[in-house]
């Protein structure tokens, strides 16, 4: 079977969108659709229902997804088995990051991995840290963003930084800037999920504060525009702000809780540091 065309399948499983999906592989949709429906005729059976909004792997779709992840890693294996150097090391690398870690974090690690391994293709999506799971768990190889502290033996992660939660009000908005605020009337914009808003829902649990949440949104990002809006008083990691062009829109309030520090790193499935030499290969490069 065309390891190509597995690839290409895989970025769909990863997308779920065949715009973006011919985007990153330069195909034109119909190029695309024909790519799958020979996947498809090949096999016997519909790996993918799609509509005009959205497309979702059938049952047998998310097990041929886990097929063709394994032939093409054997693929990779295979060069370094031939005795192929790794400098020569080919093959593609898809990285979701948030968008602070690929401010921060990512350049100087995705620099140092071009000039080893130059002919391996990356791949690079970026989105909401709460969201970086869930795409490793779609198929993506590796993740950068802030990660929760979990003990999981199908996932290994590692930490780069750690970075405290800080409390942050608009600039010159004297109502957030008063010391002994009254936290049940002011208004809070909020994280949606993830770790911090669970520190912050601890926070508020343990001073018996019932919450006037404006509020609540999906990405740090988000929650430094709200705030800056003049919306209410946000919670955001100190990576975050120093890298946001809104810095000079908010201030740092003494008087905030002290939460929990966010740990930020990259995280990748166990299975693939020990199968594909791509992965393997990026992994001792951070």
């Amino acid at each position: 079977m065309d390891t190509h065309a597995l690839e290409i399948y895989l970025g769909l499983c990863r997308n779920l969108h065949f715009s973006r999906t011919s985007e990153q592989y330069h195909l034109s949709p119909s190029a695309l659709s024909r790519t799958i429906q020979r996947l498809e005729q090949a096999v016997g059976c519909t790996l993918l229902v799609r509509d005009n909004r959205s497309v979702a792997l059938t049952p047998q779709g998310e097990l041929f997804r886990q097929y063709a992840a394994d032939i093409v890693a054997r693929g990779e294996q295979l060069q370094l088995d031939m005795g192929l150097s790794l400098a020569r090391l080919t093959g593609k690398l898809s990285l979701f990051a948030s968008v602070t870690a690929s401010q921060s974090i990512l350049p100087n690690v995705l620099a140092r991995f071009r000039r080893e391994f130059p002919q391996v293709e990356i791949q690079l999506e970026t989105g909401y840290a709460v969201n970086a799971l869930q795409r490793l768990h779609d198929g993506c190889d590796v993740v950068v963003a802030a990660l929760a502290d979990f003990d999981d033996p199908q996932l290994t992660r590692r930490i780069i930084v750690s970075t405290p939660m800080l409390t942050i009000a608009p600039v010159g908005d004297g109502q957030h800037s008063e010391p002994g605020r009254d936290w049940s009337t002011t208004p809070l914009v909020l994280p949606t999920v993830g770790p911090a808003r669970n520190h912050i829902d601890d926070w508020l649990r343990k001073q018996r504060i019932k919450p006037n949440i404006y509020t609540e949104v999906a990405g740090n990002e988000a929650i430094l525009s709200l705030v800056a809006l003049g919306c209410g008083v946000g919670f955001v990691p100190a990576l975050v702000l120093e890298n946001s062009p809104l810095a000079n829109k908010v201030q740092i309030l003494a008087d905030g809780p002290r939460l929990m520090d966010i740990q930020v790193g990259f995280c990748t499935r166990t299975k693939s540091l020990a199968s594909s030499p791509v992965v393997k290969a990026f992994w001792q490069s951070i």
